[in-house]
């Protein structure tokens, strides 16, 4: 499946294709990006690796779920394009047992930060899931990644504190109750 797009005031957001690979590959590869993500961050190293992301990504849409492309029509002067991603998921339990908790995160090309494109791009994914019905939505950041936490703040979340529930690692857990 692939996710449908969404439009905001300056972005687009839409499924990664193979097309993107390069993009995928130019953002996913640097160790400012790559190093906050994951239970064990894992830079992208080539082509047929950003190829496979593209895949495990189409693969995550369903109904409210997915994985989106950053565009920014809106925001001439950013590039690459796309310049990252949101993503609204299930969390993975660090236990492995079912969950319906729900995570809201961002990931982008370095050129890209400062311009308010994460903060937009996980507002609409938040208005997604508040239509949809879901009353609550987390973001997990790993300490220390302090564009994260602000991204957080302007998003109006609540801060829940350190948790070690999510991914087997320990992140800053935060809330937003729709």
């Amino acid at each position: 499946m692939t996710p449908e797009p969404i439009r905001t005031e300056r972005l687009l957001l839409r499924a990664w294709t193979e097309d993107d690979a390069a993009a995928v590959l130019d953002t996913y590869s640097r160790d400012e990006v790559a190093r906050w993500l994951g239970a064990t961050p894992r830079p992208c190293v080539d082509l047929d690796d950003a190829r496979a992301r593209i895949a495990r990504w189409r693969s995550l849409a369903d109904g409210v779920y997915g994985l989106w492309a950053i565009e920014t029509p809106g925001i001439a002067e950013v590039s690459p394009q796309p310049c990252g991603s949101v993503l609204l998921v299930p969390l993975e339990r660090s236990d492995g047992e079912p969950t319906d908790a729900v995570e809201v995160g961002w990931h982008l090309h370095p050129r890209s930060w400062g311009h308010g494109i994460a903060t937009e791009g996980a507002r609409a994914l938040l208005d997604r899931a508040r239509d949809a019905g879901l009353r609550e939505v987390h973001a997990v950041v790993y300490d220390g990644n302090a564009r994260s936490v602000a991204v957080c703040d302007r998003l109006g979340m609540r801060h829940l504190g350190p948790t070690d529930e999510w991914y087997g690692v320990t992140l800053l857990d935060h809330l937003a109750e729709l």
